[in-house]
C-alpha cells in the first residue's frame, strides 16, 4: 500500500527544492522576483489599522516557540496516547527544522527585506530571509496536529484552531515586512514535508514509543 504521507512529503520537498533553485538562480530583475517583492511591499505598506498591526506584532513575537512549545507540552501531558504521539513526532520535526534552517538560509543567501524604515521597530537575528523560520516551525506544527491529533470532534476543533494560529503567524511575517511571500511559501513546503515524512512512519514510531514507555514504567514500578 502506497503511503500517502510519504508521497505528500516528497512532493512538498521537491517543490521546496525547485523554489530554492528558482530563488538562487534568477536575477533581481526577473518578473517573478519583482512580483514577489511587489506583493511584499504592497502588504507591508497597506496596514488595515493600528489594532490589527499591533496584533500582528504580538503574533509574530510570541506565535512560534512561545506558543508551540507549551502546546506540545500540553498535548503530551493532557492529550492521552494520541497527544503524546503527536507531541513527540511534531516536536522531533520542529527540532530537525531548527537544526537545519540556519544552514539552508546561508546556502540560499537571500537578503531579508529592508528593515531600516520598519515602523514596527522589529529586529531579526538573521539577515537571511529564505526560508522563513517562523513558517518552517508553525507549518510543521500545524501539519503534525492535523495529521495525528484527530479521532473526535474536540481534537479536530483543537487542530483547526492551531492551523489558524499557524496561518496568522505566517501572514504576520509578510504583513510586518519581515519576509517575502516566497520565503513563507518555502517554509510551508519544507516544514510540512519533514512532518509528513515522520508521520509516514508513525506506525513504526508508535511501536517504538510504546516499548520505551513500557520500559520506563517498568523501571518506575520496580
Amino acid at each position: 500500500m502506497v503511503n500517502r504521507y510519504i508521497i505528500a512529503s516528497l512532493i512538498l520537498f521537491i517543490s521546496f527544492i525547485l523554489l530554492s533553485v528558482f530563488i538562487s538562480s534568477f536575477s533581481e530583475d526577473h518578473p517573478l522576483i519583482i512580483l514577489d517583492k511587489s506583493v511584499n511591499s504592497f502588504i507591508s505598506t497597506h496596514s488595515l489599522n493600528d489594532y490589527f498591526s499591533q496584533f500582528m506584532v504580538y503574533v509574530t513575537l510570541y506565535g512560534r516557540e512561545y506558543f508551540w512549545g507549551p502546546v506540545l507540552v500540553a498535548l503530551f501531558v493532557l492529550g492521552g496516547w494520541i497527544g503524546k504521539k503527536t507531541a513527540i513526532i511534531t516536536g522531533l520535526s520542529i527540532l530537525i527544522l531548527v537544526l537545519i534552517s540556519g544552514e539552508i538560509k546561508n546556502i540560499i543567501d537571500r537578503d531579508r527585506p529592508d528593515l531600516t524604515n520598519n515602523t514596527y521597530l522589529l529586529k531579526e537575528e538573521s539577515t537571511k530571509s529564505f526560508p522563513s523560520g517562523h513558517a518552517l516551525v508553525v507549518s510543521a506544527g500545524a501539519t503534525g496536529v492535523v495529521s495525528l491529533y484527530r479521532g473526535n470532534v474536540r481534537r479536530i476543533i483543537i487542530s483547526l484552531l492551531l492551523v489558524i494560529e499557524a496561518a496568522l503567524v505566517i501572514y504576520s511575517r509578510v504583513y510586518l515586512g519581515l519576509h517575502y511571500p516566497l520565503d513563507s511559501l518555502s517554509g510551508i513546503f519544507l516544514g510540512s514535508s519533514i512532518t509528513f515524512f515522520l508521520v509516514g512512519f508513525q506506525n513504526q514510531i508508535n511501536i517504538l514509543l510504546k516499548k520505551i514507555f513500557y520500559i520506563i514504567k517498568a523501571k518506575i514500578v520496580k
